[in-house]
């Protein structure tokens, strides 16, 4: 693909000066008939055509750089989901849990008859996290998120759509970039 990038950037700095020269030896011909107008204005047309092309095509790498850096920073989604992030309300890392190898992770607060995976007991919203709240399953190569009945519920923003969706009923299935609301705590699947 970046092989594909550099050529189609390599023909469109090669159409836009070749253009340019033209228009060149168009508009300073010594023949004054229609046809050098007329070329001069095809000239023209592919210089300002390979022009846009040539930033459409600089932007467009700019763009993949930026969602390619954030799968960086957040876990690529091709590698599935591998980490659960706890986030601040500035969007940064404040704890993280490690999901590989495990195929089922109670998410709650310590101190209930049960043990939790994911204790965010020390979150700024603990109050409002029941002592069992949800649960992530790993089931035939995904996992689903599931609410245990909890008080404040469970709400999923999507990477793929940035909807916020309620979990009621029946496990939803979750990928790498989505965001699990436990009541107001925020967790990122990476």
């Amino acid at each position: 693909m970046r092989k594909n990038h550099r050529i189609n950037i390599t023909a469109d700095i090669v159409i836009l000066l070749c253009s340019i020269i033209l228009c060149g030896v168009a508009r300073f011909s010594p023949y004054r008939s229609a046809w050098p107008a007329a070329i001069l204005a095809v000239f023209v047309l592919c210089a300002a055509l390979a022009a846009a092309d040539l930033i459409y095509q600089m932007r467009r790498k700019k763009a993949q750089e930026d969602v390619q850096s954030s799968e960086e920073r957040f876990g690529a989604r091709e590698q599935g989901i591998g980490r659960l992030i706890l986030l601040d309300e500035q969007d940064k890392p404040v704890k993280s849990w490690d999901m590989a190898g495990r195929i089922s992770i109670v998410i709650g607060r310590a101190g209930g008859e049960e043990d939790v995976d994911v204790d965010l007991e020390d979150c700024a919203f603990s109050g409002f996290v029941d002592f069992q709240h949800a649960v992530l399953n790993f089931c035939l190569e995904q996992w689903y998120v599931e609410d245990l009945g909890s008080q404040n519920g469970v709400k999923i923003r999507k990477a793929e759509d940035g909807e916020c969706y309620r979990v009621i009923g029946r496990p939803c299935r979750v990928e790498a970039g989505d965001i699990l609301y436990i009541a107001n705590t925020r967790l990122l699947l990476s």
